[in-house]
């Protein structure tokens, strides 16, 4: 009897399995948004609809601290954009459409003239850069063409839209005003005609669940590193604990970054170089490699980092090229490791 019990539950499991893979594949994008004033689109959505979605979205009941995803350090800074020196190999909507859920953006106040333009709505005045805008951005630019918040921002309500289960987090390292940052954050709701924000107000003592962000489409959160809270924006070290970023040394990823405290309910974790040049795939597969991953991060459980809870998100560079090179070989990658986690009942351990 024991025997035909552990038969069942794996039947069980197996099929829940099964059923969670059947809705792996991304919502295809349209190739065409007449109302939307960018020419890009196309091209860029045509990208995202060929990638593999990598991502199983969680169940309904997972709540929004429970939950595990990969995310994308200075996802903003891909190769249209960014031709010297880049962080990720495809575009925001590409990132998103591989299963990346979670963004990390430098935002700037828009300050400079001719030759250096802005793409997106005319009245835009938050751009996107790294660093600063200016003449170091353009070393590792190698243009003067920078984006807008709400050229990038409106994608991804886009992408959320023909999406409705993606639950999408954003951490802003925000040099520009933050009310100047939360009205443009508005501005694009209200162009698009959609609004998927989950507002500071909608924060009422524990953080809800994936389903109820998905009914009540409240799915896209947003953090920013400096300052206070604003109606659509958290400030993030009050809510999120955060290890050392810009380091892949071992010894130094357990450790909290300076602004962190250790009792957040969200917990961020980085693994990415700080040097400013595009790291080769042979050393940033190695960060997003099932196994490292899964070995790392359990050693900062460990060692009590967090207090000794699981991550949320897993922020990296060259996450879409990283992983292919590895899925190619027919190795598993840190996508494998997050929809493991999000399956696992008891949201404690790995």
């Amino acid at each position: 009897m024991k025997k035909i019990g552990l038969f069942v539950q794996f039947v069980v499991i197996s099929l829940f399995v099964i059923a969670q893979q059947s809705m792996i594949m991304a919502a295809p994008l349209p190739l065409e948004l007449p109302v939307l004033n960018d020419s890009a689109w196309g091209k860029d959505a045509l990208e995202a609809n060929n990638n593999t979605n990598r991502f199983v979205e969680p169940s309904g009941d997972t709540k929004y601290a429970d939950c595990r995803y990969v995310g994308t350090h200075n996802a903003h800074v891909y190769p249209k954009f960014f031709k010297v020196v880049r962080q990720q190999d495809q575009s925001i909507l590409g990132q998103l459409s591989y299963g990346v859920r979670g963004l990390m953006l430098d935002t700037y106040a828009w300050n400079l003239g001719f030759p250096s333009s802005l793409v997106g709505p005319k009245n835009s005045k938050v751009c996107l850069s790294h660093p600063e805008p200016g003449a170091l951005a353009f070393t590792q630019k190698g243009n003067v063409t920078y984006q807008s918040l709400k050229y990038e921002l409106r994608r991804i309500v886009e992408f959320m839209r023909a999406n409705p289960q993606a639950v999408i987090t954003i951490v802003f390292e925000n040099y520009s005003d933050n009310a100047g940052l939360a009205q443009e954050i508005n501005d694009v709701m209200t162009e698009a005609k959609y609004n998927p924000l989950f507002k500071v107000s909608d924060l009422s003592g524990e953080w809800p669940t994936l389903g109820w962000m998905r009914e009540k489409n409240k799915r896209l959160v947003l953090f920013t590193q400096r300052g206070d809270n604003t109606d659509v924006t958290f400030k993030q070290f009050l809510y999120m604990t955060e290890n050392q970023y810009s380091t892949t040394n071992e010894n130094e990823l357990c450790n909290l970054r300076t602004e962190s405290k250790d009792d957040k309910p969200l917990i961020a974790f980085n693994h990415f170089s700080g040097l400013a040049v595009t790291m080769p795939i042979f050393s940033t597969k190695d960060r997003v490699e099932y196994t490292a991953v899964k070995r790392i991060t359990i050693s900062c459980q460990v060692k009590k980092f967090a207090n000794g809870r699981l991550f949320n998100g897993y922020w990296a560079d060259r996450v879409v090229d990283s992983c292919n090179e590895l899925y190619g070989a027919g190795k598993k990658t840190v996508f494998d490791y997050v929809n493991e986690l999000n399956l696992n009942l008891d949201k404690t351990k790995p």
